[in-house]
C-alpha cells in the first residue's frame, strides 16, 4: 500500500484490519517504549523529582529511560537562561541516586557518544550540534539513537504526564503510518508545528525517512549569526516542521484529552521546591485546576500557589 494511503486511512480511521480488534489492543498494550531525554549539568534537581515521575506513569509499558548528560558550555539564548546554575556535583548525585533506585535509568555522557555517523543519518552532510539559540540538537538525536526499543518517547526533562490512554492511541498512530506523534496538551489549539517537548517515534520507520532537508535559516540571519560565532542551525523542531510542510514527515497531536496530556514543568526553581511534589500526584491523577488547563506551561497562581 502507497504511504500517502496509509495516512489517508489512519486520518480517517478506516486502516486496513489484519487482526482481530482484541488481537489488536493486546499487541499494542504489549507493546514496552523507551524514554529518552537530555540534561545539563544544571539539571540534578529536576531528574531527581520527573525521572520517578515518569517511572511511576508508564509502569511496566517503559523498558527503559535513557538520559544524555551535555557538559559542554553552553552557548546563545540558553546560556543566558542558566547562566549560575550548572552544578556538577548536584548532577552527579542525581545520577547515583537514579541509576541506584531502578535499573532501567541509564545516563549516558554526549561527549561518549561519536556523533558523524549520526549526524549524517539525521542531517546529510550537515553537523549541527546546537541551533542558532543555543537549543540541543546532537543531544536531542543522540538520546534517540540510544533507545533499545523502537517506539520512542523523546521529552524535554521538565515534562509531567498524565497517561490514561493516549500510549495507546501514540502506538496506533504509529503503527497507521504516523512519522511523529505528540501526546495531549493542555491547552489544545490547531497544532500546526511539530515541539520537541515531547513526541514519539517508531524509530525503524523513522529513520526510513530522514535525512532532514531544511536545516538552516534564512540567507540573510546566518550570515548574521556567523558574524557572532553563532552557528545557522534552526532547532530540530523548526526542522521537523519545515520536513512535515513539504511532505517527508507526517505529524499528528493526540486530540483527546480524557486519555491524559502533557504538561510542561517549565521552571528548574519550581519543579525543586517542596510543593511541587503534590503537583506532580495531581497531574498524574488528572486533576488539574480548570484554569490551567487552558496552558501548557504550569503556572503557579492557578493552583493557589504564591511564589516569590
Amino acid at each position: 500500500m502507497a504511504r500517502n494511503e496509509i495516512r489517508h486511512k489512519a486520518e480517517w480511521g478506516k486502516t486496513q484490519v489484519t487482526m482481530s480488534e482484541a488481537e489488536t489492543v493486546r499487541a499494542v498494550m504489549a507493546t514496552k517504549i523507551s524514554i529518552v531525554s537530555n540534561a545539563t549539568l544544571a539539571d540534578g534537581p529536576t531528574l531527581l523529582r520527573l525521572v520517578p515521575h515518569w517511572l511511576r506513569v508508564f509502569g511496566s509499558r517503559l523498558d527503559e529511560i535513557i538520559l544524555v548528560v551535555d557538559s559542554e558550555p553552553l552557548i546563545g539564548r540558553i546560556a543566558e537562561l542558566q547562566r549560575g546554575q550548572s552544578n556538577q556535583g548536584r548532577m552527579k548525585e542525581a545520577i547515583q541516586s537514579l541509576e541506584v533506585s531502578d535499573a532501567r535509568v541509564r545516563f549516558v555522557s554526549l561527549e561518549s557518544i561519536k556523533p558523524t555517523a549520526l549526524q549524517r543519518r539525521w542531517f546529510g552532510r550537515a553537523r549541527p550540534v546546537r541551533c542558532q539559540a543555543g537549543t540541543p540538537i546532537l543531544a536531542f538525536i543522540a538520546a534517540i539513537d540510544q533507545a533499545r526499543c523502537d517506539i520512542v518517547l523523546r521529552c524535554d526533562s521538565d515534562m509531567l504526564f498524565c497517561e490514561n490512554g493516549w500510549l495507546d492511541e501514540a502506538i496506533q498512530s504509529l503503527e497507521e503510518g504516523v512519522d511523529v506523534y505528540e501526546p495531549p496538551h493542555l491547552h489544545l489549539g490547531v497544532e500546526r508545528e511539530v515541539s520537541s517537548r515531547a513526541f514519539m517515534i517508531a524509530k525503524q520507520s523513522f529513520y526510513g525517512h530522514l535525512p532532514l532537508r531544511n536545516l538552516r535559516l534564512d540567507v540573510l540571519r546566518v550570515l548574521h549569526r556567523m558574524s557572532k560565532g553563532r552557528p545557522p542551525w534552526l532547532a530540530l523542531e523548526q526542522m521537523m516542521t519545515s520536513s512535515v510542510a513539504k511532505g517527508q514527515l507526517f505529524h499528528k497531536v493526540g486530540r483527546n484529552t480524557d486519555l491524559g496530556f502533557s504538561l510542561h514543568g517549565l521552571k528548574r526553581a519550581w519543579i525543586g521546591s517542596p510543593w511541587f511534589d503534590e503537583v506532580i500526584r495531581f497531574v498524574e491523577s488528572g486533576e488539574v485546576p480548570s484554569q490551567q488547563q487552558r496552558c501548557w506551561d504550569f503556572v503557579p497562581e492557578y493552583w493557589g500557589i504564591e511564589v516569590h
